[in-house]
């Protein structure tokens, strides 16, 4: 991300009405000529929250908070000031410049989303009106979702015949080029394709309810049974979540979200007065998913379908828990819980069957997540018999490797302890030699996997690593940066030199000339790159982590330089100890001036601050 200009703040500052953006999770009621309401930061059964509309201004009497709008979206959502601007400027529907990389030209977002828009129209009156929807109709009417509920979830059905939504949306005014980079067809020689016939359509979200994507599902016999849009420039899976647009309010006003994993579930437990509910979009819940929901609650509860799929998938979650915001991650912590529904059934047929309390009940009484993952471990031993117990210490110690020295770890190997009736000392003993990936006995499926959170340092040069092989122009500044040795982990710097080697060789062409020299460095580098974050500016990204790489590097020899100066007598050797004084002192002048000059807050940042 580059500077956003003074000029862009001014525009996204003076299209923001506080009273109307506190609005949307604060009930306000007017006295005077302020507003006052429950202050959302803190607990308050009294009113201590106002807002001043003539100064764009708020203030709580109560925690002493206060400022702008930029102030509250940073407060309320976790944000830095720039990401508060672009939060803004995506409300307002504003289009900002950013210095330093290309971004997506002005108006083109907008084309791609007004493209999904009008797919998402023609798809709803496919669905209320042609004849071939019937069998659509029939299925949703079964799920008990008829047409009040396919109007207000503005559910569509995509025709056969693979031209369809092609010829309506060219007639409408677009061009071929903007349909296939929405992914709404696609290309196959001359011609253009529908990417969705003969499915029934859920139009995915923006948090500002705008659709930029879609889930399809096959109507009859066909696979995939569920086909969602492909990555786009306004869409990435793991930044949305089905309807968190219709969901953020209510997060909010109860604290707590519910993950389920299908959009007819999300649609039931709505329909229902659950109206805290979102889904994932074909993928697991992710850590970016789970700092998304963040932003509006402080309690993920992971709502799982009760069979043995079900219960695989709850233990996989734990492979992407984020130890960094447990307890110990004060104001940033969420509780992340999971409950698993009885009987097979999935949410919409519980909810269906038992009713919207008996499901308020199950969410409330969820379990914590790393409680029902020892539990399960502990439960795959014979806890009779010495040699189960041994095991199922070991099994369940794994878990709490990457919180061994944190508060919620040593809680839970008191929980361990007294699950296996031994004492403290020997589970956490037995914590720092837990196996990563052991797999738990009698069990067929792969245990999950629980990965010890890499350093800051190590992420700095994973992603150096995956920006230059994302961006062939970045290559020369990474042949520099490993040259002087800066790249410290082994697996990072073989990675990097072979990209280099590479060439501009990228996607699949980088891939396959990695391969050929290094079969496992290619597999780690897919790995890497999976996760890939979204970068709209590359060259001011990699220039902002290179710097952070030289830091850390420059701060490692500095560490040794100063073990070494401790060796030295400097009655012995004055001249040794004077010369490597002197050594350590530029060292560091080389670091204070580097993180001077690095990318960092913009200067828009500064001046607020």
């Amino acid at each position: 991300m580059g500077r956003i200009s003074d000029e862009d703040v001014a525009r996204v500052r003076d299209a923001t009405d506080l009273v109307s953006l506190v609005s949307e999770t604060v009930v306000l009621k007017k006295k005077g000529r302020l507003y006052w309401g429950n202050c959302p930061f803190h607990g308050e059964k009294t009113p201590s929250f106002k807002i001043d509309p003539t100064t764009q201004l708020w203030h709580c009497f109560g925690c002493s908070r206060g400022g702008d709008a930029f102030g509250f979206v940073m407060q309320a959502e976790n944000l830095d000031f720039p990401d508060a601007i672009r939060r803004l400027a995506e409300r307002a529907r504003i289009d900002i410049h950013e210095e330093g990389g290309p971004g997506l030209p002005a108006g083109r977002k907008e084309r791609l989303i007004a493209a999904c828009d009008t797919a998402a129209g023609f798809f709803h009156q496919q669905l209320v009106r042609a004849e071939g929807a019937a069998a659509a109709r029939e299925y949703l009417a079964k799920r008990g979702f008829g047409s009040e509920v396919a109007k207000r979830w503005r559910l569509g059905f995509a025709p056969g015949g693979r031209d369809a939504l092609v010829r309506h949306l060219t007639e409408a005014g677009f061009t071929r080029d903007e349909i296939i980079e929405a992914n709404l067809a696609l290309a196959d020689g001359p011609r253009t394709k529908d990417r969705f016939f003969s499915r029934i359509m859920f139009p995915i979200a923006d948090l500002h309810g705008r659709t930029i994507a879609f889930g399809g599902r096959v109507v009859g016999a066909g696979e995939p049974k569920y086909l969602n849009s492909q990555e786009t420039p306004i869409f990435h899976k793991s930044a949305n979540l089905y309807a968190l647009d219709r969901s953020r309010n209510d997060i909010v006003a109860s604290g707590t979200a519910v993950v389920v994993e299908g959009y007819t579930d999300v649609i039931a437990l709505h329909e229902a007065g659950i109206t805290n509910a979102v889904a994932t979009l074909g993928t697991a819940l992710t850590e970016r998913h789970v700092k998304l929901l963040g932003r509006f609650g402080k309690r993920v509860v992971y709502l799982f379908d009760g069979d043995e799929a079900g219960r695989r998938a709850a233990l996989r979650a734990v492979e992407f828990l984020d130890w960094s915001i447990t307890p110990e991650a004060g104001s940033g912590q969420i509780a992340l819980d999971v409950a698993l529904i009885p009987g097979g059934m999935d949410p919409a047929d519980y909810v269906g069957a038992e009713g919207a309390e008996a499901m308020r009940t199950m969410i409330e009484g969820a379990r914590p997540l790393l409680e029902f993952a020892i539990d399960t471990r502990l439960a795959a031993h014979d806890l009779t018999r010495p040699e189960g117990r041994s095991a199922a210490l070991a099994d369940a110690a794994a878990l709490l490797t990457p919180v061994r020295d944190s508060l919620l770890g040593k809680d839970y190997m008191g929980y361990i302890a007294g699950r296996l009736q031994t004492d403290f000392a020997t589970v956490q003993r037995a914590v720092p030699r837990a196996k990563a990936h052991q797999q738990p006995a009698g069990t067929k499926e792969p245990a999950a996997v629980v990965t010890v959170r890499p350093s800051v340092e190590q992420k700095a040069e994973t992603e150096l690593v995956r920006l230059t092989a994302l961006a062939p122009q970045v290559r020369a500044e990474a042949r520099e940066l490993l040259a002087e040795g800066a790249v410290a982990d082994e697996t990072a710097s073989r990675l990097l030199g072979l990209i280099i080697e590479s060439g501009t060789a990228r996607g699949d062409d980088l891939f396959a000339f990695v391969a050929r020299t290094d079969r496992d460095a290619a597999e780690t580098l897919a790995g890497w790159l999976v996760d890939a974050r979204e970068v709209e500016q590359i060259e001011y990204a990699f220039r902002e982590v290179s710097a952070r790489v030289k830091d850390f590097a420059l701060g490692r020899l500095i560490f040794t330089k100063k073990a070494e100066l401790k060796a030295i007598d400097p009655r012995q050797d004055p001249e040794g100890f004077d010369r490597l004084f002197a050594e350590i002192a530029e060292l560091q002048r080389s670091q204070q001036a580097l993180r001077v000059r690095q990318p960092g807050p913009s200067d828009v940042e500064m001046e607020q601050s």
